[in-house]
């Protein structure tokens, strides 16, 4: 298909002979490519950052949380007010308590104290758990090994600890923990806190802040340890759009009887929602700061297409005497400058791929240089590049947008230019 005629002109100032034009031209395609890959690249690693959240902290908190204000609550009337809702929920009714972690030196544990003489004592919040309801409401089946979970039996007085949790106290799979409660028991000798030896049955590996807060054991031995006979202190569930949990909350318990209801109702939102708008903030300024650099390189373009201008004035002088138009002109130079841009657009889109699949690929390699998980922060071993679609149809509109504007001031001026004064100084 033959081309217009300006878009030919623009191809041929494009592809210019000169081997200064060239190199000019090189040189801003090339600074275009390198910002275009770093914004691609950014991108790309927000996006993997976004799911791995989903993944793993929303898939391990509960979406919904219900808890009693007289204390316990039952299960059946719980689920009752759920279904007549006609909402798909998974759920684990609890038993939920703030404790003491002590590791027990030789010499033992002081029984009228909740410090050991010579251990190592943590505070962690205690959830009880029915496995098999848990498994159904949570990944945390996905971070334990499956014969861990299944040694939480009633009466076992076994327990799951976290990563961080289990450094700290310093033991390991096998290993003993003194669970002391925070509600005294009265005896003759005066309140002792209320106390139990549990096994540790395994070591929960999540890679984020719930490795360092929660412990976890069967429900029943919960209520032997709480004093609890009957009920539970907590139901948790998680339903198919976590984002939705606060409109399940509000049909739960509208806003207005929320001070007189008998239970306290709560969104993920209201204690995780800060890792959504922190991962969000972020995004957004990365974005911004490397559309900024995209913008530098753009502008880049001013100076190689006002060098094609300079070095094209008698080409222009000529095209002026022989009919071209203003506008003819400057669309020939315009469409140098988002050729330079678009060749820019490509060649930085393939290179930020390349770049994120090769740091995907050989990020353990950092890792194993460093010694240590450069990601422990983020909740991730391992780092998760996601080309997104809709991130590059925006790298593109960015690249372009800012092209055009680059160009519009050379072709400006080539449209200013006067042929008689240009082939009158020839």
């Amino acid at each position: 298909m033959k081309l217009p005629l300006a878009q030919r002109i623009g191809w041929r100032y494009f592809c210019s002979s000169r081997d200064f034009l060239r190199s000019v031209a090189s040189i801003a395609m090339l600074g275009f490519a390198f910002s275009i890959a770093i914004l691609v690249v950014t991108q790309a690693i927000l996006s993997g950052f976004e799911t791995e959240l989903g993944s793993r902290v929303l898939n391990l908190v509960p979406h919904v949380t219900i808890q009693s204000r007289s204390g316990t609550m039952e299960v059946d009337d719980i689920e009752a007010e759920l279904d007549a809702l006609s909402i798909e929920y998974r759920g684990s009714p609890e038993i939920e308590s703030n404790v003491l972690l002590a590791v027990q030196s030789q010499t033992g544990l002081d029984t009228t104290s909740a410090q050991p003489s010579q251990g190592r004592v943590e505070a962690a919040r205690l959830i009880g758990i029915d496995p098999d309801r848990h498994l159904r409401a949570s990944a945390l089946g996905l971070f334990v090994e499956a014969e861990a979970m299944s040694r939480l039996a009633p009466g076992s007085f076994q327990i799951l600890v976290g990563r961080d949790k289990a450094r700290e106290l310093g033991v390991t799979e096998g290993d003993f923990i003194t669970v002391v409660t925070m509600e005294p028991t009265l005896t003759l000798v005066g309140a002792i806190p209320r106390q139990k030896r549990f096994r540790v049955a395994g070591i929960i590996d999540t890679l984020t802040f719930l490795d360092a807060e929660l412990v976890y054991i069967h429900v029943e031995d919960a209520a032997r340890l709480s004093r609890i006979s009957k009920g539970i202190t907590t139901y948790k569930l998680q339903i198919e759009d976590p984002f939705e949990a606060q409109n399940l909350v509000d049909d739960l318990v509208p806003r207005r009887y929320r001070n007189i209801s008998r239970y306290n109702v709560s969104a993920w939102s209201e204690h995780y929602g800060y890792l959504v708008r922190s991962i969000v903030a972020s995004r957004n300024m990365l974005v911004l700061i490397f559309s900024l650099m995209v913008a530098i390189a753009a502008f880049n373009l001013v100076s190689s297409v006002v060098v094609f201008v300079n070095e094209r004035k008698q080409d222009i002088a000529v095209l002026r005497t022989l009919g071209g138009g203003r506008v003819f002109i400057g669309s020939l130079f315009l469409i140098s400058g988002l050729m330079i841009s678009s060749l820019g657009l490509l060649f930085g889109s393939v290179l930020g791929v390349l770049l994120g699949i090769g740091l995907e690929i050989g990020f353990p390699v950092f890792n194993d240089l460093f010694g240590r998980n450069l990601l422990q922060a983020y909740f991730s071993k391992t780092l998760n590049v996601e080309f997104v679609l809709s991130d590059f149809a925006l790298v593109v509109i960015i690249g372009l947008s800012l092209s055009v504007l680059a160009s519009l001031y050379p072709a400006w001026r080539a449209m200013k230019l006067d042929p008689a004064e240009v082939l009158r100084r020839d």
